[in-house]
């Protein structure tokens, strides 16, 4: 709604169809290759997963079996996973199957990541003792430095975001002084001027979403299914 409500106003101030659709496209697109919720909120998964992680190896004793330890670690789940292990904890309080249930832990999580954690756990289910915890805490220790090399490929990738944020801003600061300016941007008003309008708004929006594509990274395939196929 927002973004045909900008391609309204654009088109009422300039008369220009192209810069209608380059101004719809801005607005739905822009904030897209600009955004760092996603990188945030993973970065945040991982290090509950590896706090989670730690947490769960502690409570683990010889009295007190994985199914147990985590129903227990539900209460003080980190925040940016707790909806997953809750969900985890209400599973395997409802005797749904520990494999089914970590399983779906895995997807709610969906991460490579939290596939390790819960594929560890599967093959673990029914162990007690140190071998567990040994394996929970080495995974700690991988989760640890996954989170330090996504911090540093993120700080790599604002470089390429700012680049993008400088070129939005030139390209909006163009289009005022174009509007303002109605003898500059008069040739634009004619079917040619769109047309060479049109070239000028391919060969940025292509710019953009190279520069977008350069401080992308692929996020890494998950391994483990939710349910046995």
């Amino acid at each position: 709604m927002v973004a045909v409500l900008a391609g309204i106003v654009v088109l009422v101030v300039t008369g220009w169809p192209v810069a209608m659709i380059a101004a719809v496209a801005a607005v739905l697109f822009l904030p897209a290759i600009t955004s760092t919720s996603t990188t945030r909120r993973r970065v945040a998964v991982l290090e509950g997963l590896e706090q989670w992680t730690r947490r769960l190896s502690d409570m683990l004793t010889a009295s007190r079996g994985l199914e147990d330890a985590i129903e227990a670690s539900a209460r003080s789940a980190p925040t940016a996973i707790e909806p997953a292990v809750s969900g985890l904890s209400r599973k395997l309080a409802a005797r749904s199957g520990t494999e089914a249930a970590l399983r779906a832990f895995a997807a709610d999580i969906d991460d490579p990541a939290g596939d390790q954690i819960a594929a560890a756990l599967i093959i673990a289910t029914g162990r007690r003792g140190g071998a567990v915890r040994d394996v929970l805490n080495a995974l700690a220790v991988v989760l640890a430095r996954d989170v330090a090399a996504r911090r540093e490929i993120e700080a790599d990738r604002a470089q390429h975001r700012t680049t993008v944020k400088w070129l939005a801003v030139f390209v909006a600061g163009f289009t005022a002084f174009a509007v303002l300016d109605r003898s500059y941007s008069a040739p634009y008003g004619t079917v040619t001027g769109q047309l060479v309008l049109a070239l000028v708004v391919v060969l940025y929006a292509g710019g953009l979403c190279w520069l977008h594509h350069l401080g992308s990274v692929p996020a890494p395939g998950r391994f483990l299914q939710k349910d046995r196929q």
